[in-house]
Protein backbone atom coordinates (compact mmCIF):
# COMPACT_ATOMS: atom_id res chain seq x y z
CA UNK A 1 0.00 0.00 0.00
CA UNK A 2 2.78 2.34 0.59
CA UNK A 3 4.45 1.62 -2.30
CA UNK A 4 1.02 2.95 -4.26
CA UNK A 5 0.22 5.84 -2.98
CA UNK A 6 2.72 8.41 -4.32
CA UNK A 7 1.59 6.86 -8.03
CA UNK A 8 -2.73 7.89 -6.70
CA UNK A 9 -1.41 11.58 -5.53
CA UNK A 10 0.42 12.12 -8.36
CA UNK A 11 -2.78 10.41 -10.68
CA UNK A 12 -5.07 13.07 -8.56
CA UNK A 13 -3.29 16.00 -8.46
CA UNK A 14 -2.98 15.53 -12.47
CA UNK A 15 -7.19 15.13 -12.54
CA UNK A 16 -7.35 18.17 -10.54
CA UNK A 17 -5.10 20.13 -12.77
CA UNK A 18 -7.29 19.13 -15.93
CA UNK A 19 -10.59 19.36 -14.22
CA UNK A 20 -9.14 23.29 -13.57
CA UNK A 21 -7.68 23.42 -17.58
CA UNK A 22 -11.36 22.22 -17.98
CA UNK A 23 -13.31 24.21 -16.17
CA UNK A 24 -11.33 27.71 -16.64
CA UNK A 25 -11.36 26.81 -20.53
CA UNK A 26 -15.74 26.73 -20.53
CA UNK A 27 -16.17 29.91 -20.13
CA UNK A 28 -13.58 31.64 -22.88
CA UNK A 29 -15.37 29.22 -25.01
CA UNK A 30 -18.46 29.82 -24.62
CA UNK A 31 -17.59 33.93 -24.27
CA UNK A 32 -15.48 33.67 -27.82
CA UNK A 33 -17.67 30.79 -29.85
CA UNK A 34 -15.66 32.09 -33.16
CA UNK A 35 -13.13 35.07 -33.38
CA UNK A 36 -12.45 34.82 -37.26
CA UNK A 37 -13.71 37.86 -38.84
CA UNK A 38 -14.55 39.86 -35.71
CA UNK A 39 -12.82 43.18 -35.04
CA UNK A 40 -13.19 46.61 -33.40
CA UNK A 41 -13.59 49.45 -35.43
CA UNK A 42 -11.53 52.46 -34.96
CA UNK A 43 -13.55 55.16 -33.71
CA UNK A 44 -13.14 59.13 -34.12
CA UNK A 45 -15.57 62.18 -33.34
CA UNK A 46 -15.28 65.41 -35.01
CA UNK A 47 -16.34 68.54 -33.69
CA UNK A 48 -16.03 72.01 -34.47
CA UNK A 49 -16.96 75.56 -33.66
CA UNK A 50 -17.92 78.51 -35.97
CA UNK A 51 -18.09 81.59 -35.28
CA UNK A 52 -18.56 85.35 -37.42
CA UNK A 53 -19.76 88.32 -38.94
CA UNK A 54 -21.74 89.07 -42.00
CA UNK A 55 -24.14 90.90 -44.12
CA UNK A 56 -25.90 88.38 -46.51
CA UNK A 57 -29.81 89.56 -46.93
CA UNK A 58 -31.54 87.03 -45.69
CA UNK A 59 -29.81 85.41 -43.15
CA UNK A 60 -30.61 85.51 -39.36
CA UNK A 61 -27.10 86.60 -38.61
CA UNK A 62 -26.93 89.51 -41.13
CA UNK A 63 -25.38 92.03 -39.59
CA UNK A 64 -24.59 90.70 -36.11
CA UNK A 65 -21.82 88.66 -34.82
CA UNK A 66 -22.83 84.56 -34.36
CA UNK A 67 -21.35 81.84 -33.11
CA UNK A 68 -22.92 78.67 -33.62
CA UNK A 69 -21.26 74.71 -33.91
CA UNK A 70 -21.21 73.36 -37.22
CA UNK A 71 -21.39 70.21 -38.27
CA UNK A 72 -20.20 67.28 -36.11
CA UNK A 73 -19.11 63.55 -37.53
CA UNK A 74 -18.73 60.19 -35.67
CA UNK A 75 -16.30 57.77 -37.79
CA UNK A 76 -15.92 54.22 -37.82
CA UNK A 77 -13.75 52.28 -39.85
CA UNK A 78 -12.06 49.22 -40.04
CA UNK A 79 -10.61 45.95 -42.29
CA UNK A 80 -13.27 43.49 -42.17
CA UNK A 81 -10.53 40.68 -43.63
CA UNK A 82 -7.48 41.74 -45.14
CA UNK A 83 -9.27 41.76 -48.82
CA UNK A 84 -12.74 44.18 -47.30
CA UNK A 85 -12.62 47.73 -45.36
CA UNK A 86 -15.95 48.90 -43.95
CA UNK A 87 -16.63 53.10 -42.63
CA UNK A 88 -19.60 54.87 -41.60
CA UNK A 89 -19.78 58.37 -41.10
CA UNK A 90 -22.75 59.65 -38.80
CA UNK A 91 -23.08 63.37 -39.03
CA UNK A 92 -25.25 66.11 -37.93
CA UNK A 93 -25.65 68.93 -35.41
CA UNK A 94 -27.59 69.64 -32.38
CA UNK A 95 -30.65 69.76 -33.94
CA UNK A 96 -30.05 65.91 -35.12
CA UNK A 97 -28.08 62.83 -36.63
CA UNK A 98 -28.43 61.03 -39.80
CA UNK A 99 -25.76 58.22 -41.45
CA UNK A 100 -24.01 60.57 -44.34
CA UNK A 101 -21.30 57.16 -45.43
CA UNK A 102 -22.03 53.34 -45.08
CA UNK A 103 -20.56 51.38 -47.34
CA UNK A 104 -17.90 48.25 -47.48
CA UNK A 105 -14.67 48.01 -50.47
CA UNK A 106 -13.14 45.38 -51.40
CA UNK A 107 -10.07 46.76 -52.08
CA UNK A 108 -8.07 43.65 -53.28
CA UNK A 109 -8.68 39.66 -54.43
CA UNK A 110 -10.81 40.18 -57.12
CA UNK A 111 -10.51 38.94 -60.71
CA UNK A 112 -8.18 41.29 -62.87
CA UNK A 113 -7.42 43.93 -59.98
CA UNK A 114 -10.71 45.14 -60.18
CA UNK A 115 -11.95 47.37 -56.72
CA UNK A 116 -15.81 46.98 -55.93
CA UNK A 117 -17.17 49.88 -52.93
CA UNK A 118 -21.12 49.34 -52.53
CA UNK A 119 -23.28 51.18 -50.05
CA UNK A 120 -23.89 54.88 -49.24
CA UNK A 121 -20.77 57.53 -49.97
CA UNK A 122 -19.80 60.74 -51.34
CA UNK A 123 -19.36 60.56 -55.11
CA UNK A 124 -16.41 61.03 -57.01
CA UNK A 125 -17.49 63.47 -59.21
CA UNK A 126 -14.32 66.13 -59.31
CA UNK A 127 -12.05 66.53 -56.83
CA UNK A 128 -13.20 68.55 -54.20
CA UNK A 129 -16.79 66.86 -53.76
CA UNK A 130 -15.98 63.40 -52.08
CA UNK A 131 -14.01 65.11 -49.53
CA UNK A 132 -15.77 66.54 -46.11
CA UNK A 133 -16.37 70.03 -45.81
CA UNK A 134 -13.72 69.98 -42.69
CA UNK A 135 -11.12 68.62 -44.98
CA UNK A 136 -11.27 71.83 -47.45
CA UNK A 137 -8.64 74.78 -45.79
CA UNK A 138 -11.43 77.01 -46.43
CA UNK A 139 -14.48 76.80 -43.86
CA UNK A 140 -17.71 76.32 -45.71
CA UNK A 141 -18.50 74.59 -49.02
CA UNK A 142 -17.90 76.57 -52.42
CA UNK A 143 -21.12 78.49 -53.48
CA UNK A 144 -20.72 76.90 -57.14
CA UNK A 145 -20.42 73.39 -56.01
CA UNK A 146 -23.65 73.60 -53.79
CA UNK A 147 -25.79 75.57 -56.93
CA UNK A 148 -24.89 72.78 -59.43
CA UNK A 149 -24.25 69.56 -57.84
CA UNK A 150 -27.49 67.46 -56.93
CA UNK A 151 -27.54 67.06 -53.04
CA UNK A 152 -26.28 71.11 -52.67
CA UNK A 153 -23.97 72.19 -49.96
CA UNK A 154 -24.47 68.99 -48.47
CA UNK A 155 -22.90 66.99 -51.36
CA UNK A 156 -23.26 64.78 -54.26
CA UNK A 157 -23.93 62.09 -51.86
CA UNK A 158 -25.85 58.83 -53.45
CA UNK A 159 -26.20 55.21 -52.40
CA UNK A 160 -23.97 53.47 -55.48
CA UNK A 161 -22.36 50.07 -56.17
CA UNK A 162 -18.92 51.40 -57.84
CA UNK A 163 -16.27 49.03 -59.96
CA UNK A 164 -12.92 50.68 -60.29
CA UNK A 165 -9.95 49.69 -62.40
CA UNK A 166 -6.14 50.76 -62.39
CA UNK A 167 -5.06 50.21 -65.99
CA UNK A 168 -1.57 49.39 -66.97
CA UNK A 169 0.36 52.21 -67.91
CA UNK A 170 3.96 53.19 -68.29
CA UNK A 171 6.35 54.71 -66.69
CA UNK A 172 5.38 57.10 -63.51
CA UNK A 173 1.98 57.35 -65.01
CA UNK A 174 -1.26 55.89 -62.91
CA UNK A 175 -4.95 55.40 -64.89
CA UNK A 176 -7.78 54.51 -63.36
CA UNK A 177 -11.40 54.07 -64.77
CA UNK A 178 -14.63 54.15 -62.28
CA UNK A 179 -18.02 53.42 -63.18
CA UNK A 180 -20.82 53.56 -60.12
CA UNK A 181 -24.44 52.45 -60.44
CA UNK A 182 -26.28 55.05 -58.40
CA UNK A 183 -29.92 55.34 -56.86
CA UNK A 184 -29.63 58.96 -58.29
CA UNK A 185 -32.64 60.10 -56.06
CA UNK A 186 -31.05 63.41 -55.24
CA UNK A 187 -31.66 64.31 -59.40
CA UNK A 188 -34.64 64.57 -58.17
CA UNK A 189 -35.17 65.32 -54.59
CA UNK A 190 -39.02 66.80 -54.93
CA UNK A 191 -40.45 63.76 -56.95
CA UNK A 192 -41.48 60.31 -55.93
CA UNK A 193 -40.46 57.57 -58.70
CA UNK A 194 -37.35 55.13 -59.07
CA UNK A 195 -34.50 55.18 -61.92
CA UNK A 196 -31.23 54.44 -61.59
CA UNK A 197 -28.37 56.95 -62.93
CA UNK A 198 -24.98 56.48 -63.63
CA UNK A 199 -21.25 57.62 -62.68
CA UNK A 200 -18.21 57.41 -64.53
CA UNK A 201 -14.60 59.02 -64.08
CA UNK A 202 -11.30 58.55 -66.08
CA UNK A 203 -8.17 60.11 -63.66
CA UNK A 204 -4.99 60.08 -63.89
CA UNK A 205 -1.80 60.47 -62.16
CA UNK A 206 2.02 61.91 -63.06
CA UNK A 207 4.48 62.74 -61.23
CA UNK A 208 6.71 65.68 -61.93
CA UNK A 209 10.12 64.26 -61.20
CA UNK A 210 10.79 64.39 -57.47
CA UNK A 211 9.10 68.00 -56.97
CA UNK A 212 5.74 67.18 -57.19
CA UNK A 213 2.71 65.75 -59.06
CA UNK A 214 -0.40 66.29 -60.95
CA UNK A 215 -3.91 64.25 -60.99
CA UNK A 216 -6.15 65.14 -63.85
CA UNK A 217 -10.28 64.07 -64.02
CA UNK A 218 -13.17 63.54 -66.43
CA UNK A 219 -16.55 62.94 -64.58
CA UNK A 220 -20.10 62.48 -65.92
CA UNK A 221 -23.15 61.32 -64.01
CA UNK A 222 -26.50 61.13 -65.32
CA UNK A 223 -30.34 60.47 -63.89
CA UNK A 224 -33.89 61.17 -64.40
CA UNK A 225 -34.95 64.45 -63.09
CA UNK A 226 -38.22 64.95 -64.11
CA UNK A 227 -39.75 61.57 -64.42
CA UNK A 228 -39.69 57.93 -64.70
CA UNK A 229 -39.86 57.76 -68.40
CA UNK A 230 -38.63 61.31 -69.47
CA UNK A 231 -35.37 61.92 -70.70
CA UNK A 232 -31.89 61.92 -68.52
CA UNK A 233 -30.41 65.03 -67.29
CA UNK A 234 -26.67 65.42 -67.40
CA UNK A 235 -23.32 66.59 -65.20
CA UNK A 236 -20.13 67.31 -66.78
CA UNK A 237 -16.87 67.76 -64.82
CA UNK A 238 -13.35 68.08 -65.28
CA UNK A 239 -10.45 68.57 -62.62
CA UNK A 240 -6.88 69.32 -61.75
CA UNK A 241 -4.83 69.61 -59.05
CA UNK A 242 -1.05 70.02 -58.49
CA UNK A 243 1.21 69.57 -55.43
CA UNK A 244 4.48 70.77 -55.40
CA UNK A 245 6.36 69.51 -52.45
CA UNK A 246 8.89 72.39 -51.17
CA UNK A 247 11.81 72.49 -48.53
CA UNK A 248 11.13 72.57 -44.80
CA UNK A 249 8.03 70.20 -45.19
CA UNK A 250 5.97 72.87 -46.75
CA UNK A 251 4.44 72.09 -49.86
CA UNK A 252 2.18 74.04 -52.79
CA UNK A 253 -1.41 73.29 -53.69
CA UNK A 254 -2.93 74.68 -56.50
CA UNK A 255 -6.01 72.85 -57.89
CA UNK A 256 -9.95 73.60 -60.20
CA UNK A 257 -12.77 71.85 -60.39
CA UNK A 258 -14.95 72.57 -62.84
CA UNK A 259 -18.90 71.29 -63.65
CA UNK A 260 -21.58 72.06 -66.54
CA UNK A 261 -25.11 70.75 -65.93
CA UNK A 262 -27.02 69.88 -68.44
CA UNK A 263 -30.66 69.46 -66.45
CA UNK A 264 -34.62 69.18 -67.71
CA UNK A 265 -36.58 71.07 -65.10
CA UNK A 266 -40.18 72.70 -64.75
CA UNK A 267 -40.02 76.13 -64.48
CA UNK A 268 -44.05 76.55 -63.54
CA UNK A 269 -44.37 76.18 -60.05
CA UNK A 270 -47.94 75.60 -58.07
CA UNK A 271 -50.91 73.46 -58.69
CA UNK A 272 -50.76 74.28 -62.67
CA UNK A 273 -47.38 73.19 -62.69
CA UNK A 274 -47.16 69.79 -64.81
CA UNK A 275 -44.22 67.86 -66.55
CA UNK A 276 -45.14 69.47 -69.80
CA UNK A 277 -43.57 72.98 -68.16
CA UNK A 278 -40.01 71.41 -68.82
CA UNK A 279 -37.21 73.48 -69.66
CA UNK A 280 -33.70 72.88 -70.17
CA UNK A 281 -31.54 73.93 -67.26
CA UNK A 282 -28.34 74.60 -68.20
CA UNK A 283 -25.61 75.97 -66.25
CA UNK A 284 -21.82 75.69 -65.79
CA UNK A 285 -19.11 77.07 -63.27
CA UNK A 286 -15.61 76.59 -61.51
CA UNK A 287 -13.64 77.04 -58.77
CA UNK A 288 -10.16 77.18 -58.61
CA UNK A 289 -7.87 77.23 -55.12
CA UNK A 290 -3.75 77.63 -54.12
CA UNK A 291 -3.36 76.78 -50.63
CA UNK A 292 0.52 76.90 -49.31
CA UNK A 293 1.36 75.15 -46.23
CA UNK A 294 4.21 76.05 -44.11
CA UNK A 295 6.03 73.80 -41.85
CA UNK A 296 2.75 71.49 -41.63
CA UNK A 297 1.56 73.47 -39.23
CA UNK A 298 0.76 77.12 -41.27
CA UNK A 299 -1.38 77.09 -44.31
CA UNK A 300 -2.96 80.25 -46.48
CA UNK A 301 -4.34 81.02 -49.38
CA UNK A 302 -6.70 82.33 -51.88
CA UNK A 303 -9.71 81.31 -53.54
CA UNK A 304 -12.40 82.36 -56.32
CA UNK A 305 -15.40 80.91 -57.80
CA UNK A 306 -17.92 81.90 -60.52
CA UNK A 307 -21.14 80.05 -61.58
CA UNK A 308 -24.29 80.46 -63.25
CA UNK A 309 -27.34 81.40 -60.95
CA UNK A 310 -30.37 79.38 -61.23
CA UNK A 311 -33.43 81.08 -62.25
CA UNK A 312 -31.21 84.37 -63.78
CA UNK A 313 -30.37 84.53 -67.72
CA UNK A 314 -26.97 85.52 -68.88
CA UNK A 315 -25.82 86.03 -65.23
CA UNK A 316 -22.67 85.11 -63.07
CA UNK A 317 -22.34 84.82 -59.36
CA UNK A 318 -18.63 85.46 -58.06
CA UNK A 319 -16.90 84.98 -54.75
CA UNK A 320 -13.25 85.25 -53.54
CA UNK A 321 -11.73 84.22 -50.39
CA UNK A 322 -8.99 84.51 -48.73
CA UNK A 323 -8.00 81.98 -45.90
CA UNK A 324 -5.75 80.81 -43.28
CA UNK A 325 -4.99 78.17 -40.61
CA UNK A 326 -2.73 77.01 -38.10
CA UNK A 327 -2.50 73.21 -36.49
CA UNK A 328 -1.69 73.29 -32.93
CA UNK A 329 0.79 70.97 -32.59
CA UNK A 330 -0.79 67.97 -34.57
CA UNK A 331 -3.67 67.96 -36.84
CA UNK A 332 -5.69 66.94 -34.43
CA UNK A 333 -6.89 70.30 -33.70
CA UNK A 334 -7.20 73.22 -36.28
CA UNK A 335 -7.84 77.19 -35.89
CA UNK A 336 -8.90 78.81 -39.52
CA UNK A 337 -9.86 81.93 -40.39
CA UNK A 338 -11.24 82.96 -43.67
CA UNK A 339 -12.40 86.10 -45.44
CA UNK A 340 -15.14 86.07 -48.28
CA UNK A 341 -16.34 88.67 -50.95
CA UNK A 342 -19.49 87.27 -52.55
CA UNK A 343 -20.42 89.14 -55.33
CA UNK A 344 -24.29 88.17 -57.05
CA UNK A 345 -24.84 89.14 -60.31
CA UNK A 346 -27.52 92.13 -59.83
CA UNK A 347 -27.25 93.10 -55.76
CA UNK A 348 -25.01 94.20 -53.51
CA UNK A 349 -21.89 92.67 -52.55
CA UNK A 350 -21.86 90.79 -49.46
CA UNK A 351 -18.89 90.42 -47.16
CA UNK A 352 -18.28 87.95 -44.09
CA UNK A 353 -15.51 86.84 -42.06
CA UNK A 354 -15.47 83.74 -40.32
CA UNK A 355 -13.70 82.08 -37.72
CA UNK A 356 -13.41 78.03 -36.90
CA UNK A 357 -12.14 75.51 -33.96
CA UNK A 358 -11.70 71.98 -35.49
CA UNK A 359 -11.19 69.33 -33.21
CA UNK A 360 -11.15 65.89 -33.21
CA UNK A 361 -10.13 62.52 -31.10
CA UNK A 362 -9.05 59.26 -32.87
CA UNK A 363 -7.26 58.05 -35.75
CA UNK A 364 -9.54 60.14 -38.42
CA UNK A 365 -7.94 63.35 -38.21
CA UNK A 366 -9.17 67.03 -38.61
CA UNK A 367 -6.69 66.98 -41.39
CA UNK A 368 -5.79 69.88 -43.64
CA UNK A 369 -6.31 69.26 -46.99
Amino acid sequence: MHIHMPALRVQSRTRAIGLSAVLLAVPLFVSNPATAGVTNPDISALGQVIGGYGNEPGSPDSGQAALHSGEMEMVLDAYLNPFIKGWFTVSGSENGFALEEGYASVVKGLPWGLNLKAGKYRLGFGKLNPSHPHAYPFITTPRSLAALLPGGGDGFNETGLQVSELLPTPGDWASTLSADLIEAKQFHPDREFTRLGGLGRWANDFLIGEVGAVETGLSVATGKTISAEGDPSYLYGADVKAKFYLPNSSQLTVQADGVYRRFKAIRASGPAAADSDVVEDNRSGFVAVADYRYHTQWNGGLFYEQWEPDGKVSAVDRAFRVFAGYAVLEESTLIRVMYEHFLPDGAEAVDAVSLQLLFSMGPHKAHQF
